[in-house]
């Protein structure tokens, strides 16, 4: 059912998040009651953590999407410091095809935050390009973003940096299809050539949405030889988000048996969906093969890492890509399922309770990365 518009804007939407809040609290210690017994928990295996943390951040989704609460694109540092820097557009060549269809989105300056620190340029020879989650509409990259999805990657890989571009958000003016796909092009290159890192020392990486654009990215690659943009060595895809399209259909979570384990709201795909959606001028249909990944499954020389959890709504909808990429010839692939854990663990495993999960997962990345690199040497 649509949310009243009313909510959306201000004073309405200040209102219904501080009533939504106040709800919420009186709701706690129900919740906590009602957790007590393993058997009432959206998993019987679940710890008392995990189970309360699980519901109380699907109710800040749910508000979150309710009122269509924005992600402000400050290029300011921040507290980041000098770990944020911008990064200018590259040339003009370098976004063509599906990137440069919309006259009216072009490329821009963009930010990111390196972890643990920032780098000189020629120093670093093994980094993680880490995009985001947030169905396109949330999140910066960032430290309270992506604080601990970087922590852990550095904690259980080879790579020495993190580097987590902040994208243009659907949410924000100017930010449908294809600006993140444009971002990411900008980000790379970033490395590449401002960075002087080999593409082959590279891992893109990205959890839910920034999953769906680390395949955004690499279709755009193979789609376009024209634009010599080089193939990463390595993807990392954490609960990719592989078919946006199904979540404008009524009623989409829901369909998923593993809805109810899982803290993932219907109103937070969908609002992301329809931000995105490419402008009707474009001609680029929302089910375009540079923006849903299910039945596109295409070639391409980077290997692709898969980590979904066996109680996220995407559970199927990420093991469905996964043998669709697989079956494609030459493509390197693995899937690894993290047991009884929900969507995107990577990034909000210290929220709900699955930190150790989250360290194995990425532990598992690190050993595929290093097979690949085993492979390609």
């Amino acid at each position: 059912m649509a949310t009243a518009s009313w909510i959306k804007s201000h004073p309405g939407k200040g209102f219904w998040t501080l009533t939504a809040i106040l709800f919420n609290v009186l709701r706690l210690p129900l919740w906590l009651v009602y957790f007590l017994p393993s058997f009432t928990r959206q998993s019987s295996k679940w710890s008392l953590r995990q189970a309360l943390g699980v519901r109380i951040l699907q109710a800040v989704l749910k508000n979150m999407s309710d009122v269509e609460m924005k992600t402000p694109g400050s290029l300011k540092p921040g507290k980041e410091g000098d770990r944020f820097v911008k990064m200018q557009p590259a040339k003009n060549s370098k976004y063509i095809g599906i990137a440069s269809k919309d006259k009216e989105i072009n490329p821009v300056t963009i930010g990111g935050t390196w972890y643990p620190k920032r780098p000189s340029p020629g120093t670093v020879t093994d980094v993680i390009l880490h995009f985001h989650g947030g169905a396109y509409v949330i999140g910066d990259g960032r430290q309270d973003d992506c604080g601990f999805a970087a922590k852990t990657l550095l904690q259980h890989t080879s790579a020495t940096h993190v580097f987590c571009p902040q994208y243009r958000l659907a949410s924000n003016p100017g930010g449908r299809f294809p600006a993140q796909l444009q971002d990411a092009v900008t980000s790379l290159l970033h490395l590449t050539d401002e960075m002087q890192v080999p593409a082959r020392k590279i891992t893109i990486s990205g959890d839910s949405a920034g999953g769906n654009l680390c395949l955004a990215l690499l279709r755009y690659i193979a789609d376009n030889p024209k634009a010599a943009v080089p193939s990463p060595g390595c993807a990392f895809l954490w609960s990719p988000w592989v078919d946006p399209a199904g979540s404008l259909e009524v009623g989409h979570l829901n369909k998923s048996p593993n809805a109810p384990t899982d803290y993932l709201v219907g109103e937070f795909g969908t609002w992301g969906a329809r931000a995105l959606s490419p402008s009707p001028s474009t001609g680029i249909k929302f089910s375009d093969p540079n923006i849903c990944f299910i039945g596109t499954a295409f070639a391409t020389p980077t290997p692709l890492f898969f980590h979904t959890g066996e109680c996220e709504a995407l559970y199927h909808d990420d093991a469905k890509a996964y043998e669709e990429f697989t079956s494609v010839k030459g493509n390197r692939t693995e899937l690894q399922i993290a047991a009884q854990a929900v969507h995107d663990i990577i990034l909000v495993g210290k929220i709900v309770g699955f930190e150790k999960e989250a360290a194995f997962a990425a532990r598992q990345a690190g050993d595929f990365l290093k097979q690949c690199r085993g492979l390609q040497a």
